[in-house]
């Protein structure tokens, strides 16, 4: 038997709103009502309640009724009693969950952007994007310490935190995993071929009428090169702005007295502040360029 929590399926990473407080109580509540002793003391009860009904046995008649009743009381229990419990290891299943996809999601961000650090015009976009890569890492392995320091690993609030300062990890690589898309697809571009070939059409006379003009196909390659490049850039200044505000948020942390002598209104502002900062990020990636925010 066990009483593990489960977590949605699917094997995305989780969403912020999943270690909202209400999210937490659904999973308690849900444990509790499908733990295997509720479920099977309750089946057990009404099948010894008909037969003892059926045959007139007293004995079995009250069993019935304790079996039945043990069901619930023990739900109750799971809820009520163990909502710290059995709420921590929900989180650490999202936890797991994160971990999972952040594993595959890093390795694939890092290939491409190595593969384009060659590129001509993209090596400065591509060392960025790894330097990011590596500045989120380090940042979130910071809060980690220092949530170690302030609250006791296991508790619902340790997790809570943890699981907000992730998923702006999360917003930070899901952009950088856009700039990589971004970068391979700028990558085809060939941009010493397109400024060659303009600067030897500028360089010889107009064409003659039965000559087609290239100059409006490789200008439009052009534009398309510097728009892309411009949404790397709008990405990456949408992770530096996140990664600035979750220095804050540390820093905030950091000031925190030790052995959980703050106030929890601390806690909810700073996983409030971290839930806010993990949309913001994602929206950097849809954001229109005449709408920057930074």
């Amino acid at each position: 038997m066990t009483d593990e929590p489960s977590t949605r399926p699917g094997s995305g990473p989780p969403d912020t709103s999943d270690y909202l407080p209400a999210a937490i109580q659904k999973a308690v509540v849900r444990t509790g009502l499908a733990h295997p002793v509720t479920i099977y003391a309750i089946a057990l009860g009404v099948s010894v309640g008909v037969v003892g009904s059926l045959f007139d046995i007293p004995v079995l008649l009250g069993a019935a009724v304790g079996l039945t009743l043990l069901g619930p009381a023990w739900a109750v229990l799971q809820i009520f009693f163990r909502h710290e419990a059995i709420g921590s290891r929900y989180l650490e299943s999202l936890h797991h969950r994160q971990k999972q996809y952040e594993r595959r999601l890093i390795g694939r961000i890092e290939d491409g952007l190595r593969s384009c650090i060659t590129v001509d015009g993209l090596e400065r976009a591509a060392n960025t994007g790894i330097a990011q890569l590596k500045n989120i890492q380090i940042k979130l392995d910071n809060v980690k310490a220092l949530l170690g320091q302030k609250l006791r690993p296991g508790e619902i609030t340790h997790g809570r935190f943890l699981g907000a300062a992730e998923q702006v990890s999360l917003s930070v690589l899901d952009n950088l995993n856009t700039v990589a898309s971004v970068l391979k697809s700028a990558a085809s571009i060939d941009l010493a071929y397109i400024h060659e070939r303009l600067r030897d059409l500028d360089e010889k006379s107009q064409p003659g009428q039965e000559d087609a003009d290239p100059r409006p196909s490789l200008q439009a390659r052009l534009d398309l090169w510097n728009r892309q490049i411009e949404t790397i850039d709008r990405l990456m200044a949408g992770n530096e702005a996140a990664m600035t505000e979750m220095e804050r948020i540390s820093a905030a942390v950091a000031r925190w007295p030790q052995d959980r002598k703050f106030a929890d209104s601390d806690i909810e502002s700073a996983i409030a502040q971290l839930h806010a900062l993990a949309s913001q990020a994602h929206d950097y990636e849809t954001l229109d360029p005449t709408q920057r925010r930074y």
